[in-house]
């Protein structure tokens, strides 16, 4: 059976200058949303600045072998976490291959350079690869992004969505913006979180600058970033980077697609990397809210008599929240 959730990507706020949904369905999203994603008010308790002061911190930790191959059945004991040099204790660990929450977010400007119907045909191709319990949504962006489709689990009105995708007027791309603006709105969306960003990587009309997007991505670090660069072979190596840069700080993999083959091929690694991942959490030993960059290494030795190089790919590191954005988000 297929479900919707009720306006979780959509609700109304004003972000870059541009109004990002209809005022009149602010109440209801409140209503329904928070039931369905075990929001709470941000009263506060006793044990609040403990809490707090003691950051959770939990990775999506992914695990090849030299050919490419994930890794499952490896137990706590065959991972070590290092944060800033010092090891952490694992509170939490587990291998999951369960249902994930996908946006999919696309350039859709008129500057594509025959690039568009790659994009768009990247976007049906891996709404097709999505499992029936997957959430997916669909944003698409040029001087301003447009929420298509909010989470549902029904294939057709995806596909419906992007049959409504109007011819694109703007050459203008928001990137930064659109980027910042749907880590804003995951962040009432719990379990696994993914963002299959699929652009050339560049921006031309946002408010934002590259580094306080990156410095966004630092921040919301249960979030992961895939990216599909459309752009290849154009000269575009500062889309390119920006690209790389997303996807590696985020935990995530950039990908290059050109030809029907190759988005295929995306999809398929995609697919598997968002199941295939290992959650591991660990209270922070730094618990000072002063804004400050811990960088996070992730160690995964072999079980006995096994000889394999393994090949880790999570999130680097994430900025620690200052105490007014700690204030802001609760519990998160």
């Amino acid at each position: 059976m297929c479900l919707t959730r009720t306006l979780v990507l959509s609700k109304p706020f004003t972000l870059g200058g541009h109004s990002a949904a209809v005022v009149s369905t602010l109440i209801l999203a409140l209503m329904l949303a928070t039931p369905l994603f075990g929001q709470s008010n941000p009263a506060p308790s006793p044990d609040y600045s403990v809490h707090i002061n003691v950051p959770v911190v939990t990775l999506d930790v992914a695990v090849q072998n030299q050919e490419g191959l994930f890794i499952p059945g490896l137990s706590r004991e065959n991972f070590r976490i290092l944060e800033d040099g010092v090891p952490q204790t694992i509170t939490s660990f587990s291998f999951r291959q369960s249902h994930v929450s996908i946006v999919l977010l696309v350039e859709y400007s008129a500057g594509g350079s025959g690039l568009q119907d790659n994009a768009m045909v990247a976007a049906q191709g891996f709404i097709g690869a999505m499992k029936e319990d997957d959430w997916t949504a669909l944003i698409l962006f040029d001087k301003k992004s447009r929420i298509l489709q909010d989470f549902t689990q029904d294939k057709q009105a995806l596909y419906a969505s992007l049959r409504q995708a109007r011819v694109p007027l703007s050459r203008e791309i928001n990137l930064f913006d659109s980027l910042d603006d749907t880590l804003t709105r995951m962040e009432g969306v719990e379990g696994p979180k993914y963002i299959i960003l699929i652009a050339s990587g560049l921006d031309t009309f946002s408010g934002r600058t590259l580094d306080q997007t990156l410095d966004k991505i630092k921040l919301e670090k249960d979030t992961i970033i895939y990216s599909i660069d459309t752009a290849q072979g154009l000269g575009h190596r500062q889309g390119e980077n920006q690209m790389r840069v997303f996807a590696r700080l985020s935990g995530g993999k950039m990908f290059f697609a050109s030809s029907i083959q190759d988005y295929a091929d995306v999809f398929r690694d995609i697919a598997q990397g968002i199941r295939s991942r290992y959650s591991i959490s660990y209270h922070s030993t730094h618990r000072a809210q002063d804004g400050s960059w811990h960088k996070i290494q992730v160690e995964v030795t072999p079980p006995p008599g096994v000889k394999v190089k393994y090949q880790v790919t999570a999130r680097e590191g994430y900025r620690a929240r200052l105490p007014l954005e700690v204030h802001a988000v609760g519990s998160k």
